[in-house]
C-alpha cells in the first residue's frame, strides 16, 4: 500500500495543523463551556483534559515511528489483519469525515446567525464544502502552508480579543471558586475538552509526511501546552465579562468579538475577526476530509485519493443539513454522544493496536523495515 500524497511537510507546519485543529471548537462554539457549573472553575478542565491527552498523543506517536512509511490506516490494516483493519479503519474514516462535517456545520451556522442572518444555510454550506474539496485536493503540502500563515494571525487576534476587552472584566466573577456539587463536577467538562483532543488522531494521517518525524512528540506536547494556555487565557477573559452567564452563550467568543473597543475609532470589528476564524474553520474541515479521502483511497487500494474528493465535499453537505437540526443540536452531539465514541472506541482502538504491535514484537515481527502504506 503507496503512500498517496507525494507532499512533504515541515514541523512549524505540523505544529500549525495541530493548533488550528484544536482551536476551531474555542473560536467558534466553545461547546464544552455549556456544560460547566462555575465559570470561575472553568480553567480547570482546560488543564485536566489537557493532562490527559498527553498519553493519548504519545501514543499515538509512538506507533506511527513503528511504521514510519504507513498512515494510521496502512498500519491498522498490517496489525489487525485484512477484515479487522478494514472494519477499525473505515470507523477511523468515520470519525474522521464526521469531524469535517461538524465543522461544515458550525461553519454555516455561524455565518448566518452572526454575519449573513438571512441566507439560507445552503448557501454558505455549498459555497464552502466547494472551497474546501477544492483546496483538499491541492494536496497536504500546500494547504499545510496555508496554515502556517493563518495560525500566528487566529493565535494573535484570541489573545487580541481578550486583551482589549480588559475595561469590561469584573474580577468578581472570578472568585467565586467552588464546587457546589463536588468534584465531579469536573468529570464531564473536563471529558468533552478530552474528547476534542482525541482528534489528534489526525497525528496517525500527518506523520509519514514530516519531514522530521522524530520531532512529532515534541512539537504535539508543545501544541497542548500552547493550546491549554489559550484555553486558560479564554476562559478567565470570558469568565471576568460574561459571570453565569457564560454558558449560556451560543458563541461566546465571538461574543466577546463585538465588545472589542479601543478609543473611539476602532471598535465593531468583529466581522473582520470572524472571517480569520471562519478561514481555520474551513482549513481544519479541508485537513480532515483529506484524511478521509487518503484513508479511504487506502482502503480501497486506490492509486490516486483525488476522485474522491468531491463525492466526499457533496456528501459532506448533505450529511451536515440531515444529520443536525440546528446548532444546538450539534453542540448537544459534542458534549454527549461524542465524548463517549471518542474516550472509549478511540482510545481503545490505539490500546488494542499498541498491544498487538506488543504482541507481535515479541513474537520476532519487525515492523521496523515494514513496506510503505
Amino acid at each position: 500500500m503507496n503512500l498517496l500524497e507525494k507532499g512533504r511537510i515541515s514541523g512549524y507546519q505540523f505544529f500549525a495543523l495541530l493548533i488550528i485543529t484544536r482551536l476551531v471548537p474555542v473560536i467558534l462554539i466553545c461547546p464544552t463551556v455549556t456544560l460547566v457549573n462555575n465559570p470561575a472553575t472553568a480553567w480547570l478542565n482546560d488543564i485536566i483534559g489537557s493532562l490527559l491527552a498527553v498519553p493519548l498523543v504519545w501514543l499515538i506517536v509512538n506507533l506511527g515511528h513503528k511504521y514510519p512509511d504507513h498512515t494510521i490506516i496502512g498500519y491498522t490494516k498490517k496489525l489487525l489483519g485484512p477484515i479487522g483493519g478494514i472494519l477499525a479503519g473505515s470507523f477511523i474514516l468515520w470519525y474522521f469525515f464526521m469531524i469535517a462535517v461538524s465543522v461544515l456545520r458550525t461553519l454555516g451556522e455561524t455565518v448566518v446567525t452572526g454575519l449573513l442572518v438571512e441566507t439560507p444555510i445552503l448557501v454558505p454550506l455549498v459555497s464552502a464544502a466547494f472551497l474546501i474539496a477544492n483546496s483538499a485536493r491541492s494536496g497536504l503540502e500546500i494547504n499545510s502552508r496555508i496554515a502556517g500563515i493563518m495560525m500566528p494571525l487566529i493565535v494573535f487576534l484570541l489573545f487580541f480579543v481578550v486583551a482589549s476587552t480588559y475595561n469590561l472584566w469584573d474580577p468578581g466573577y472570578l472568585r467565586p471558586f467552588f464546587f457546589a456539587h463536588g468534584l465531579g463536577e469536573l468529570i464531564w467538562p473536563s471529558a468533552s475538552v478530552l474528547s476534542f483532543y482525541t482528534e489528534f488522531l489526525i497525528i496517525g494521517m500527518l506523520l509519514p509526511y514530516l519531514n522530521n518525524p522524530r520531532s512529532a512528540l515534541p512539537l504535539s506536547i508543545g501544541t497542548i501546552l500552547m493550546i491549554n494556555l489559550i484555553l486558560i487565557m479564554q476562559c478567565f477573559g470570558m469568565a471576568a465579562v460574561f459571570g453565569p452567564l457564560l454558558n449560556s452563550a451560543t458563541f461566546p467568543a465571538f461574543a466577546l468579538a463585538r465588545m472589542v473597543s479601543l478609543g473611539d475609532f476602532f471598535e465593531r470589528i468583529e466581522s473582520l475577526i470572524a472571517v480569520v476564524w471562519i478561514l481555520g474553520a474551513g482549513m481544519k474541515a479541508c485537513l480532515f476530509l483529506w484524511a478521509t479521502a487518503v484513508g479511504l483511497a487506502q482502503i480501497l487500494d486506490l492509486k490516486d485519493y483525488r476522485p474522491l474528493v468531491y463525492p466526499l465535499g457533496a456528501l459532506m453537505v448533505a450529511v451536515s443539513v440531515l444529520s443536525y437540526e440546528s446548532l444546538i443540536a450539534l453542540i448537544n452531539f459534542q458534549t454527549g454522544a461524542m465524548i463517549v465514541f471518542t474516550i472509549t472506541f478511540l482510545i481503545l482502538l490505539l490500546f488494542i493496536l499498541y498491544i498487538v504491535l506488543v504482541i507481535k514484537k515479541s513474537f520476532g515481527d519487525e515492523t521496523s523495515n515494514a513496506g510503505q502504506g
